[in-house]
């Protein structure tokens, strides 16, 4: 990350708000508001450093169905007793040729993404493991973290680079004028400064490479990094 924090919105606006208002306080909203709007974007077009967090999800898992907390929209990576478990996606029982509806812990051996389910007025995301999950048994996971608008002067940005945010909220600006070259010119600047901050990090690191297990010309499971 460029910081060794994330920003707070007071901290982001004390440095960032000539790129979106006159006005230091932001007594109108409208610096909140167009970080918010660069956020939302970016927080959709990519995993940037910040956005995933790394955690044991046992307690969120009943009669083997796993209810992700609100502040994550989507599990990444999954292995349970320190075995990685295979993601597919909510239509891999549907499939022709497929393994047809699986039940919950009666012997599978793949977690199934059931999608976004709507409780208590909140869409969580839920996935099935159609393997047993025993109560002590250890399940270790890669979660994204769901984009949340910022209202208070103490939440979190995430990421939190302030040279990426800087033409973010430019090219916002030119966007609203109509003014799109530019606007796009300044959004690739804001993903060409994510992208080296993300290589930076990893510099020394091997990735792993993720064959395909489900036979030639046969889909990959998704959410696999």
């Amino acid at each position: 990350m460029a910081n060794e924090r994330p920003l707070t919105l007071s901290e982001a606006r004390a440095l960032l708000y000539s790129h979106a208002t006159d006005d230091a306080t932001d007594a109108d909203g409208t610096f909140r508001s167009r970080l918010n709007e660069v956020l939302e974007r970016i927080h959709g077009d990519g995993l940037w450093d910040g956005n995933t967090f790394r955690t044991d999800v046992s307690g969120y898992i009943a009669d083997e169905v796993l209810t992700l907390p609100y502040e994550f929209e989507a599990m990444i990576a999954v292995a349970l007793s320190e075995s990685p478990k295979n993601i597919m996606d909510e239509g891999h029982e549907f499939a022709q040729g497929g393994p047809g509806i699986q039940d919950a812990g009666k012997g599978g051996n793949l977690v199934i993404d059931l999608g976004f389910v709507e409780e208590s007025g909140q869409l969580v995301r839920k996935y099935k493991f159609t393997m047993n999950v025993d109560p002590t048994d250890a399940v270790e996971s890669i979660l994204k973290r769901r984009f949340t608008y910022l209202s208070s002067d103490s939440d979190l940005v995430r990421p939190s680079s302030i040279g990426a945010l800087k033409h973010g909220l430019l090219a916002i600006c030119f966007e609203n004028e109509g003014d799109i070259q530019r606007s796009t010119a300044y959004w690739g600047k804001c993903y060409d400064i994510l992208e080296k901050e993300k290589a930076n990090n990893n510099i020394g690191v091997v990735r792993t490479q993720k064959g395909n297990q489900w036979g030639f010309m046969t889909d990959k499971p998704y959410g696999i990094m």
